[in-house]
């Protein structure tokens, strides 16, 4: 066991003084801001102190700004609520199946993909999960290495965990050990049919437990009976879900659970890179299969629960090798083939997720007080979600990334 004192969601915000931003005020025009919490505003002053936001104010058109993104449109850093930090392709290009592999090596690859995360705009995410991703995540926090704040819940709970006692016990440790969340595998994977695989003993007992410990549960569950198991034993978050009834919708919107779909970018991904995972595990061409399956009923399954119109949908990715830095992408498919309303996509990667993270009142929103996460596109993601692509300025508690403005 690693055993280490917990890093809380504050110390997470606490900029080290590595990365202390100057304590000088710092202005940014913005042409139009999109708060992250559902408003649009025009011709907006942002001024900035140390590492938070201290003033959001209309005009400002004839003072010097320090960043000028007049051109631009600002929203708060994104996050992204379910990544993979330490999954890559290994040096014969293949994804990581090296049992050989170094730690140092993984790390290195962890922190690459940290750092594309960073620059794709995403300030903020939950890594789920490696116990490697404790040390990335320490060193981010310290400041000493560029890269969005990372949650993560080290190791997973299955169903090979063992008894609901053994599974108390073992949530536990992930509690000493300082995980932020704890992340349960209640199916099997989409690519063996996604079958529920945990008893519903096993799921109270997790959440349960994780409750008592002061930690959230983010739950891998597929189907209807999955996800109904995983809601009514009181499990916070369910990640993926794909095909479910409609009183699984409505129980979700009862329960207020946290809906974590992903319904385009994971399976392009897969397609895209497939020569790099076929053949490695349960990555055959029945699992192929399978996974096209999910993404054409998982957009049906998007669809009806966002007509509800009840469910708080957040937003993550599942972005394994090949996926870091486009983060935004699901973005895309969300509004693009999946009929969501642009602002409310944003929102969904935005105060939503902060909100799903236990971090509402400090990140996900431009607003004073809130920590000092602004990035900017160009164009309108309103009118065009693909300027999600092009992030051009990234400050993350303060600290300016990148700035491509002009």
């Amino acid at each position: 066991m690693i055993r280490r004192l917990p890093l809380l969601a504050l110390g997470l915000l606490v900029a080290a003084p590595a990365a202390i931003a100057q304590e000088t005020p710092v202005t940014i025009r913005a042409a139009r801001l999109i708060d992250g919490a559902g408003g649009v505003h025009e011709g907006v002053t942002i001024t900035v102190q140390g590492s938070r936001i201290t003033d959001v104010s209309a005009g400002g058109a004839g003072v010097r700004a320090t960043y000028d993104l007049s051109a631009l449109t600002v929203l708060p850093g994104l996050i992204d609520t379910h990544v993979h930090l330490t999954a890559h392709f290994d040096a014969d290009g293949r994804t990581h199946d090296d049992p050989d592999e170094s730690p140092a090596r993984t790390i290195l690859h962890a922190a690459e993909n940290a750092y594309a995360t960073l620059m794709a705009g995403f300030t903020t995410v939950q890594s789920l999960g490696s116990p490697l991703d404790l040390d990335l995540r320490d060193a981010i926090a310290r400041g000493t290495l560029p890269g969005p704040r990372v949650l993560t819940s080290v190791r997973p709970v299955t169903a090979g965990t063992g008894s609901p006692a053994a599974i108390r016990a073992f949530v536990r440790e992930l509690a000493a050990d300082g995980a932020d969340v704890v992340k349960v595998f209640a199916s099997a994977s989409i690519r063996e049919g996604g079958g529920l695989v945990m008893t519903d003993a096993q799921l109270r007992a997790v959440c349960g437990e994780a409750a008592a410990q002061g930690l959230r549960t983010v739950v891998h569950a597929y189907g209807t009976d999955g996800v109904t198991a995983t809601v009514e034993a009181g499990c916070g978050g369910i990640e993926h879900g794909n095909r479910y009834n409609d009183a699984t919708i409505e129980l979700m919107a009862e329960r207020g659970t946290y809906l974590d779909p992903h319904v385009g970018s994971l399976w392009a991904n897969y397609f895209e890179h497939r020569p790099r995972f076929i053949g490695l595990g349960n990555y055959t061409e029945e699992g192929f299969a399978l996974m096209e399956e999910a993404r054409v009923v998982g957009y049906d399954t998007f669809r009806r629960t966002l007509a509800h119109g009840g469910v708080r949908v957040v937003y993550g990715t599942d972005a394994v090798a090949g996926a870091h830095g486009r983060n935004a992408e699901e973005l895309v498919y969300r509004v693009r083939d999946g009929g969501q309303d642009p602002l409310d996509a944003i929102v969904s990667a935005a105060s939503l997720a902060a909100e799903s993270l236990g971090l509402a009142d400090r990140i996900g929103t431009v607003r004073a007080g809130y920590q000092a996460d602004l990035i900017a596109v160009a164009g309108n993601p309103l009118d065009d979600i693909m300027a999600m692509r092009d992030v051009r300025f990234v400050m993350k508690g303060g600290v300016v990334f990148r700035n491509v403005a002009r």
